[in-house]
């Protein structure tokens, strides 16, 4: 079934796989952004530049695109307030330190009440993040708890900065407006995504991470899993397509592992606490797990490092 799309965020680097996978499947493809549309030879897809903190904007968006469907992946990538230990982080932002909660949690709202406006939104399939789960950024002085291995989609969400805290919310004004005006959503909450075409990927692989016998509770920043970006549109997709989920699924999805030895012997000797909850999992299989998101979606990543992805 072709589908008429609004992706939030089509200027930007996941946008600029989503975008093309999407119109690859036939689909009418609108993107949406605050910045300038980047070229992209031969594409069909048509933009409207505008805020998702404006409602106007919001429902301009829609409106023109006469969107069914929304892929949701504009946001703000990182905390923007003051952290504990990372002064440097604070010192290169040039946005107020309320930003990354304004614009990502009220743009979710402003879009999700332009839909329920419209009326004519069927399904929205966002990005959210592993840093939901209170790992990404640490600010008080409990460490990070894992209650067991693998972690799925059950496990406790306790976020502590204002990026992991605006994806907890946007999941829950999904959940929201799909009890009220029955909005179907799907949330992927995404390992460390890797743009294949970026040099300055973040990701290394065939690494072997240090160990550390002091640490303390789960780990912080990395599981050392990674999601391709190719993966990621691909996920979109089958979710789009997906009939018979409940009114809110959210997934994790990843692609692989980053490091070369069997899981548990890393967990060992970089999170020794969590050693005995390991020891279940199999090869370099992450300690997030993507289970749901291959049973209920049949997603299978295609663009491991260790297959030449």
């Amino acid at each position: 079934m072709i589908a008429k799309i609004l992706v939030t965020g089509g200027s930007g680097r996941l946008g600029g796989y989503t975008t093309p996978r999407l119109l690859e499947e036939g689909h009418e493809v609108t993107d949406f952004d605050v910045v300038d549309h980047p070229p992209v030879t031969g594409t069909r897809a048509a933009f409207i530049k505008g805020d998702l903190t404006s409602l106007e904007d919001c429902l301009r968006a829609l409106t023109y695109s006469e969107a069914d469907t929304i892929v949701h992946l504009g946001a703000l990538p990182g905390p923007r307030e003051m952290i504990k230990g990372r002064a440097r982080w604070r010192t290169v932002q040039v946005a107020p330190e309320d930003e990354t909660m304004r614009v990502n949690t009220m743009g979710t709202y402003y879009l999700l009440d332009a839909a329920r406006r419209l009326g004519s939104v069927k399904k929205v399939v966002f990005a959210s993040s592993f840093y939901t789960l209170g790992l990404g950024n640490r600010i008080g002085d409990d460490p990070f708890v894992v209650e067991y291995l693998p972690i799925d989609e059950e496990h406790p969400l306790r976020p502590e900065d204002s990026y992991g805290l605006s994806k907890v919310f946007g999941e829950e004004l999904l959940r929201a407006y799909g009890r009220a005006y029955g909005i179907t959503a799907v949330a992927f909450r995404l390992m460390g995504v890797h743009y294949p075409d970026n040099p300055n990927s973040l990701h290394k692989f065939g690494v072997t991470p240090d160990s550390d016998p002091g640490h303390v509770g789960g780990p912080v920043v990395t599981t050392y899993q990674y999601v391709d970006a190719r993966d990621v549109a691909n996920a979109i997709v089958l979710a789009i397509n997906a009939n018979g989920l409940d009114p809110f699924e959210a997934f994790y999805l990843s692609t692989d592992t980053v490091y070369t030895e069997p899981t548990r012997s890393l967990v060992a000797r970089v999170w020794p606490d969590l050693d005995e909850m390991a020891a279940g999992i199999p090869g370099t299989e992450g300690i997030i797990t993507d289970a749901k998101a291959r049973k209920k979606l049949g997603y299978e990543p295609k663009y491991s490092w260790r297959e030449g992805g």
